[in-house]
C-alpha cells in the first residue's frame, strides 16, 4: 500500500524540484472530463497490462458489470480520448508491452490526429519489453477519426497470455 506522500508531489519535493510542481490530473476514462474539448498539453501514462490479474473495462460505479478489456481495446480508447482532449502539438506519452517475438511496428496503435514522433525499447527479458511511445497531435480532429491498428494485434490483445506461455 502507498503512503500518502507517495506521488508526483512527494517525488519532485524529494528530488529539492517542489518549486517547479504546477500540480496533476488524474483521470479515469469511465468518468467524465472537467469540459470537452481540447485540455492538456501533455499526457503521459503508464496504462496496467493485465499481468498480475486480467484488465477489466469499469463502467460508473451504478454499472456493476465489468468486462474483461484486451490491450488492444484499451490503447485505442487512449488514443482517442488523447486526439480529444490533447492541444494541437501536444503529446501522449506511454508505456506500451509487447512479446519480443511478434513484435512489429506495423502493430503500433495509430489515429489521423497523432503523429508517433519516438518509439524506445525497454527490455524486460528475452520474451517481453516495452515501447516507450510519444505522440505529438498534428491536427484537430475529424468527425470520423478513430484508432486504429493495421497490423497483428496478437502481442497486445494476448499480452497476459502469452507473457504466461512457456517458451
Amino acid at each position: 500500500r502507498y503512503q500518502p506522500d507517495q506521488n508526483i508531489e512527494g517525488n519532485m519535493i524529494s528530488y529539492g524540484l517542489d518549486n517547479l510542481y504546477l500540480g496533476s490530473h488524474s483521470a479515469d476514462f469511465s468518468k467524465p472530463l472537467l469540459r470537452e474539448g481540447p485540455l492538456f498539453d501533455v499526457i503521459l501514462t503508464d496504462p496496467p497490462y493485465g499481468v498480475r490479474e486480467a484488465s477489466l473495462k469499469v463502467g460508473n460505479k451504478s454499472d456493476v458489470q465489468q468486462s474483461q478489456s484486451t490491450l488492444s481495446e484499451q490503447f485505442l480508447e487512449l488514443l482517442n480520448f488523447a486526439a480529444r482532449v490533447l492541444v494541437v502539438g501536444g503529446r501522449l506519452v506511454y508505456w506500451l508491452p509487447v512479446i519480443r517475438d511478434i513484435y512489429s511496428s506495423s502493430s503500433l496503435p495509430q489515429h489521423p490526429s497523432l503523429q508517433l514522433k519516438y518509439n524506445c525499447e525497454q527490455i524486460f527479458s528475452r520474451k517481453s519489453s516495452r515501447r516507450l511511445l510519444v505522440m505529438i497531435k498534428t491536427r484537430d480532429t475529424s468527425p470520423g477519426d478513430s484508432a486504429f491498428i493495421t497490423g497483428d494485434l496478437s502481442c497486445h490483445g494476448q499480452y497476459r497470455e502469452l507473457y504466461f506461455a512457456k517458451s
